[in-house]
């Protein structure tokens, strides 16, 4: 009796061990990820994958050691497992034959690609159906993570007491991330964490770099208190009749102070999703408040508590609207003006050509930043990683049926949401309504947004499902558990084994890539430097630069974008010498053998990923220009069509259409690379006035720009086509005149404006320009010092020596300026004036 008596307390103590190790993980995971950044980096994401795989092993060793505990089953597991097939299958090298019946242009493609490489047949022979396997594997790793995850919310979180600390963990670190975001939002300085910048984004939100995400977050948040709020109504005013005398008690009692702290977790949120001016954050927002607040109505079970949530919700957002209305009231109105839809609508225009294509299984998770631009349209040259909708992004790259199994598995834990909101029995049903809030707009907002892409988004979306399917079976014995399987079996021991390798491989992978990004970084910092000096680097620099590059390659050798970069570090240290009469690249003969590595880690970088652009483009030029090799022209045609708004592929492209005799194809080519990037103005007005002996062109290109009209008239000049220069001149006065009628025109305007007047004559429109500037720039010398000559052509000789003075007050030993004063203390105006003064 004794030892049966110990047996049992020992069986509860490590029962409980469990529960606590279980719930604390989940709490870390869920504060990290959104205090992460919503996990970004490498070093983020293998965190995530340790912290899950730790909730998973430690479920499983509880289901081992503690009776009671079992592995619940549920019909959504099937289609997130159809999913993950899917995924693994587009990483296995198949016959090309057999990926020709389910996806013949995957064929065609790849061997239209790679079928003219050394080696070639090597390629096209086998080959996965996934264009870039490496950042396939990388979604894989996070989407087994995120399975654990839901497998074991469903199974654990199965008591009430356990699904309403999840759900106020979410809620409580909801409201801590909305008071970080409001602030910053308030007292911040455009910084995350108030030192942490972004270079690209201008949306920041809360510790989120995009608004978007973060109003995603923020709503799944407010879902978790809602839901929390729902079952406390539930609890507290279950068999009671509803009267304001009621209501009034139990918001005045002790009971109700975990009500008004999910209140103004509701309120904190609403208000920072306001803030942050997220236009489907708001809107998605404002349908599922909607949407849950008819359904909290409409429900007889729930008559006479509804109105109570409807009201608290009512509140929350007038005080937001009377807070911001202006802003928000603006941001509202933008939801009218089509521009600003125009590019999302033009990427979904452009995907359509690409989902003829591979309609079945589509080109691989994650490919989409390394697919699209060979079918983008859009004139830029930001690399959209994302479609910034869902649902045409899993369209993309898993076609039809990963589409279709991610539409199963909604439907699936919709037909378990109805059961949730039909169950009247137990309150902690009640908390599916903030649950299907949460769910509900994060569907919406994925019509607009790439927000699940953010494992804290996408896990918390999972741990919503999980939830909903849980309370579906709550208070029933499942279809199938495990629960009453022997210990150690190895039913157990199977899925424990199973789990313990995947995460080992997914843990494996993450650390790599931690590692390689961590080498990248040096790599970037030292390219920069490199990079200031128009890479010109040493060979103490360029031996630093590559060692990082190859090491990251060697902890990430499928990374396409590294081996790329690593190749052409090595291509520019051996590429620096150059013919100073045509400027062509001179290749020392020592250097060959470094060459012939260089195209072959370039081809590696192809095979890597078939449809990234720019290796084509780069070992083109060198087997073209530098080896005269004849393949190299169709090399840079593939680069342009698989890269077509890169900016230098653009100019290669271009270059190439000259040499061939191809002039007017070669304008369309030259002028999209100075669009895309500005800095290639230059390069391509020295091809149209030396190469092409077409100066209009380029006067054509740089007629908008003032600079550059300045440039092309400066180089006309030199070329002496007077005639051109005068019309670059009149142009750039017209645009500065124009520019100079705003009063907040900058000084430098006046300047420039000043110098073409001065060099038509026009002396006195110059010296008011020249004092235009000044008045906006007092400390500008070199502008003064071109006044005080104006005033000396108009005979203003005492005006013009005022104004050299000042000049060498602010800069002392200016050697013009001295040369000026002593020019003019000799001016006969001056000595005149000093000879009549008594």
């Amino acid at each position: 009796m004794n030892e049966y008596e110990v047996t049992i307390e020992s069986s509860n103590f490590a029962l409980r061990r469990f529960d606590i190790i279980i719930e604390l993980l989940f709490a870390a995971l869920l504060l990290f990820m959104p205090l992460a950044f919503g996990v970004r980096t490498a070093f983020s994401e293998e965190v995530v994958i340790f912290l899950s795989g730790a909730i998973a092993v430690c479920f499983l060793l509880r289901c081992m050691f503690c009776d009671r505990a079992g592995l619940v089953w549920t019909w959504a597991y099937v289609p997130i497992i159809l999913f993950i097939l899917v995924v693994i299958i587009q990483l296995v090298p198949f016959p090309a034959s057999s990926i020709g019946v389910v996806s013949p242009n995957t064929g065609i493609l790849r061997n239209e690609l790679l079928g003219d490489l050394p080696n070639a047949d090597k390629y096209i022979k086998a080959f996965p159906f996934s264009f870039y396997p490496n950042a396939t594997r990388h979604d894989l790793r996070l989407l087994l993570s995120i399975l654990s995850v839901f497998v074991v919310v469903v199974s654990y979180y199965r008591r009430a007491d356990r699904i309403k600390r999840l759900l106020f963990s979410i809620a409580l670190i909801g409201g801590v991330v909305a008071a970080i975001a409001f602030a910053q939002d308030v007292f911040g300085n455009g910084k995350i964490y108030w030192f942490v910048t972004d270079p690209v984004s201008t949306t920041l939100s809360g510790p989120f770099v995009n608004h978007n995400h973060y109003g995603q977050f923020m709503n799944l948040s407010i879902g978790a208190a809602l839901a929390l709020i729902c079952v406390k109504m539930h609890e507290c005013f279950a068999h009671r009749k509803i009267v304001p005398s009621v209501i009034y008690d139990f918001l005045g009692s002790d009971s109700a102070k975990i009500l008004w702290l999910l209140v103004a977790i509701m309120v904190l949120g609403v208000t920072t999703i306001f803030i942050s001016l997220t236009r489907g954050g708001m809107v998605s927002m404002i349908i599922a408040s909607a949407f849950a607040t008819l359904l909290l109505i409409s429900r007889p079970s729930l008559k006479g508590r509804g109105w109570v949530m409807a009201v608290m919700i009512l509140v929350a957002f007038a005080c937001i609207l009377y807070v911001g209305f202006d802003s928000v009231y603006n941001r509202f109105a933008t939801l009218g003006e089509l521009h600003t839809y125009q590019w999302r609508l033009q990427i979904l225009r452009d995907l359509t050509a690409l989902f003829r294509q591979f309609p079945i299984l589509g080109t691989g998770l994650g490919t989409h930043s390394v697919v699209y631009p060979m079918f983008k349209q859009i004139g830029d040259v930001l690399l959209y990683t994302h479609v910034e909708n869902e649902y045409a992004q899993v369209l993309e790259e898993t076609g039809v049926i990963g589409l279709a199994i991610l539409i199963i598995f909604g439907i699936i834990v919709s037909f378990d949401f109805v059961k949730s909101v039909k169950c009247v029995r137990f309150p902690v049903c009640s908390a599916v309504y903030g649950l299907g809030y949460g769910l509900m707009a994060i569907l919406i907002h994925s019509l607009s947004d790439f927000g699940q892409h953010m494992p804290a988004n996408a896990y918390l979306s999972a741990i919503f499902c999980a939830l909903i399917v849980s309370l579906a079976i709550y208070g029933k014995q499942p279809n199938l558990s495990l629960r009453t399987v022997p210990r150690f079996c190895f039913l157990y021991i199977l899925p424990l084994l199973g789990t313990c390798g995947i995460f080992l491989w997914a843990l494996a992978g993450a650390n790599n890539a931690r590692i390689a990004e961590d080498y990248w970084k040096k790599t970037l910092d030292m390219e920069k430097r490199i990079k200031a000096n128009e890479w010109k680097g040493t060979a103490s620099e360029y031996a630093e630069l590559i060692s990082n590059a190859e090491s990251a390659v060697a902890y990430q050798p499928d990374n396409t974008r590294y081996q790329y970069w690593l190749n052409v570090y090595r291509w520019r240290s051996i590429s620096q010498e150059e013919n100073p009469d045509t400027g062509a690249v001179i290749i020392a003969d020592e250097s060959m053998p470094v060459l012939r590595d260089v195209i072959d880690g370039f081809y590696k970088a192809s095979v890597l990923c078939p449809t990234y652009g720019p290796p084509y483009s780069v070992v083109g030029q060198i087997e073209k220009f530098i080896l005269n090799e004849d393949g190299g022209a169709e090399k840079i045609r593939k680069g342009f069509r698989l890269a077509p708004n890169d900016p230098i592929t653009c100019l290669v492209a271009g270059n190439l259409d000259v040499l061939e005799g191809n002039i007017q194809n070669s304008i369309g080519k030259f002028n999209k690379a100075v669009q895309l990037e500005s800095g290639l103005f230059y390069t391509v007005v020295d091809i149209y006035v030396y190469q092409l002996s077409r100066p209009d062109l380029a006067l054509s290109i740089a007629e908008k720009h003032t600079g550059w009209l300045g440039h092309v008239a400066n180089v006309f000049d030199d070329m002496q086509y007077s005639d051109l220069a005068a019309q670059a001149r009149e142009k750039m006065k017209e645009q500065l005149e124009l520019q100079c009628n705003n009063l907040d025109a900058p000084g430098d305007v006046y300047a420039q404006l000043g110098s073409i007047y001065c060099s038509q004559g026009k002396i006195e429109q110059a010296a008011e320009c020249y004092q235009q500037a000044l008045a906006r720039e007092y400390s500008q010398v070199y502008w003064r010092l071109e006044l005080a000559k104006l005033l000396v052509k108009m005979d203003k000789v005492q005006d013009a020596m005022s104004e050299a003075k000042i000049c060498l007050q602010l800069r002392p030993q200016f050697e013009a300026a001295e040369t000026l004063i002593t020019d003019l203390s000799v001016h006969p105006a001056l000595l005149m004036q000093k000879n009549t003064t008594p």
